[in-house]
């Protein structure tokens, strides 16, 4: 009787391992079938792709980067005071989720577009209101 009870758990754990085998077959194959698939419809979504591979891209703005720069103006402007690039990197990180891997080179798009942002030199920025109410005076 125990012997039985002993051949029995055997049983029971070499087809428990058996399933784990299969599961983790059957999960394999469903991550290599995913991966072609998304490969496909990559390639699906790039016509010409042999063509464009050597050509120069076209970099268009998204409207969420758009939005990154209105936040860190906010900021800015609400600070008053001089603001180290990776304060307000930390800024935008904690309100929008979105990691900003090159901070200088964000802010280096974001100042011609927004006039009355300024950097001071090694990482500092400030919001000042009277360039804005400088050029203002010009245009009247």
């Amino acid at each position: 009787m125990v012997k039985a009870a002993f051949g029995e758990r055997e049983a029971i754990q070499s087809r428990l391992q058996q399933i784990d085998q299969t599961e983790r077959e059957i999960k394999r194959h469903f991550d290599q079938e995913r991966k072609q698939l998304e490969l496909r419809l990559a390639m699906i979504g790039l016509p010409n792709a042999k063509k464009r591979a050597g050509s120069v891209k076209e970099r268009r703005r998204s409207a969420y980067v758009d939005y990154l720069q209105e936040v860190i103006v906010a900021y800015l402007k609400e600070e008053k005071r001089p603001v180290r690039g990776f304060a307000i990197q930390q800024f935008v990180e904690d309100q929008t989720g979105h990691h900003i891997g090159n901070m200088s080179a964000f802010m280096n798009t974001l100042m011609p577009k927004h006039q009355e942002v300024r950097k001071l030199g090694r990482g500092m920025y400030v919001y000042e209101e009277t360039v804005l109410s400088r050029v203002q005076g010009q245009v009247k």
